[in-house]
């Protein structure tokens, strides 16, 4: 996981994951598969944007400290992979690791970091999205993938936590492979 000031961690590991079920609900086919990112030359643009709205409320002392840490956490995943397996989402950034989390996660610890450090998750399921909190004692991150078109994601991250003046976020774009 990606340090987030003063040594506080942010879950940002987490953004990994998945290996597609052919067995995918019906309801959840149009979120399931490979997502490419869009607009890729804008995307560092947006990130280092999102960085600054934070770093820039800082107090000035912390703020050269604050920025590469903040930029560290503004992953750029190329493509996601999302799916179901039995009572299990699934989600995968690029070629990192596939992360899971059961269906009935609601706030329930789920994993580990690689310090030890408990992590809680719920998820959420609409019509046209699935939204992940994951939450530990350094802050709580959520990840959202929104349906937006018939082959269009957008894909939210809200980061928060008590060294933050405000939470860090930011939306990129992704097609349907």
């Amino acid at each position: 996981m990606n340090k987030l000031i003063g040594g506080v961690r942010v879950c940002a590991g987490i953004v990994a994951v998945m290996a597609l079920s052919t067995g995918a609900q019906a309801s959840n086919d149009d979120l399931a598969g490979k997502w490419l990112l869009q607009d890729a030359g804008s995307t560092q643009d947006k990130l280092d944007e999102a960085v600054e709205n934070v770093a820039q409320e800082m107090n000035f002392f912390i703020r050269a400290l604050a920025r590469p840490v903040l930029k560290k956490q503004t992953q750029i995943c190329q493509q996601w992979t999302l799916g179901w397996q039995t009572e299990q989402f699934q989600w995968q950034c690029d070629s990192a690791e596939v992360d899971s989390m059961p269906l009935a996660a609601q706030g329930d610890v789920f994993k580990q970091d690689e310090e030890g450090i408990d992590i809680s998750g719920t998820y959420q399921r609409t019509t046209d999205a699935v939204v992940l909190v994951l939450e530990s004692e350094r802050g709580k991150r959520t990840n959202t993938w929104k349906q937006v078109g018939d082959n269009e994601l957008l894909f939210t991250v809200k980061l928060e936590s008590e060294k933050l003046p405000t939470p860090l976020t930011w939306s990129l774009s992704y097609k349907k492979e």
